[in-house]
């Protein structure tokens, strides 16, 4: 009975705690709200050898045309921006973390948003900072 009682107490206190909500890591900037991203690590040189290739923070991100005018953007004008103060630009091509990866080319009409999947090379594996958009 008493094994019981105390899995019971244990179950009670368990329903009673939650998990803390933690902010995400990379949040937008400007125009800029970041949907979802992930970590991807770098090629590594083999099974329990650091990777040379850093890690690629792979985002989807939404850009808002608040310009006077249509303009094309292009990836190399995200930017990640750490705590730290160091920026990273952005790429979508040279490594198979970019497989189907495909962003249109096409004009941003004057208040229209589009998603753009961008990736940031970075020597730290769980980077945090502000993804933004540099015309």
């Amino acid at each position: 009975m008493g094994i019981l009682r105390a899995f019971v107490l244990l179950l009670a206190a368990g329903a009673c705690t939650q998990p803390a909500l933690a902010a995400s890591s990379i949040a937008g900037a400007g125009d800029v709200v970041v949907r979802s991203f992930r970590f991807v690590p770098g090629a590594g040189d083999g099974p329990g050898l650091a990777p040379s290739g850093g890690t690629i923070l792979l985002a989807n991100v939404a850009l808002t045309n608040d310009s006077p005018r249509d303009f094309t953007p292009a990836v190399s004008r995200f930017f990640l921006t750490c705590g730290d103060g160091e920026r990273y630009q952005a790429t979508d091509s040279g490594s198979s973390a970019f497989i189907g990866v495909a962003n249109s080319h096409a004009p941003l009409k004057v208040g229209a948003a589009r998603t753009y999947t961008v990736g940031f090379r970075t020597p730290d594996p769980v980077a945090s900072g502000t993804i933004g958009y540099e015309p």
